[in-house]
């Protein structure tokens, strides 16, 4: 009787010190849970397409980001994503230069079309005194989108 009390409250204690480890890892980012990374390395992935996909991803949502900080008249911050959509994309386009295959390129013109569309109507919210950096990105996000239909057309 006595091993089986004693059984219980180490049971007990294992238990309730497990739950306030876990506990304290998520309400203190600097503990166990930060040590994992946050994101995985988009170029770790194997497969050009699902690359390309996952960088085209990752521009829509610096894009939208973007959008966030511009609507709040945070611009510098907005100016900061708008520079990170432009590396996912140029990431994007030399994944896809290796690729083979024109629907991969067509999917991938189609979502960057989709980007110019939204900048074009982003560009019409911003006062003209802020689009300094926008306007830039309008021009090489015509170049990435003449890229990716030369690919089309070419593969």
């Amino acid at each position: 009787m006595q091993k089986r009390r004693t059984a219980n409250l180490y049971n007990r204690l294992i238990v309730r010190s497990a739950l306030g480890v876990c506990l304290a890892a998520s309400i203190f980012p600097c503990g166990i849970a930060a040590a994992r990374p946050a994101q995985v390395d988009l170029k770790e992935e194997r497969d050009p397409a699902k690359r390309c996909d996952r960088f085209l991803e990752s521009a829509e949502t610096a894009f939208d980001s973007a959008r966030s900080a511009y609507t709040k008249d945070d611009i510098h911050k907005g100016d900061a994503e708008l520079d990170g959509m432009m590396s996912a994309l140029n990431s994007c386009v030399s994944t896809l230069d290796n690729i083979h295959k024109s629907r991969v390129f067509k999917r991938a013109e189609m979502r960057v079309s989709s980007l110019q569309r939204r900048l074009q109507s982003l560009l019409d919210e911003i006062p003209v005194t802020q689009r300094g950096w926008a306007d830039q990105t309008v021009r090489k996000l015509e170049e990435v989108h003449d890229k990716l239909l030369e690919g089309a057309m070419k593969k």
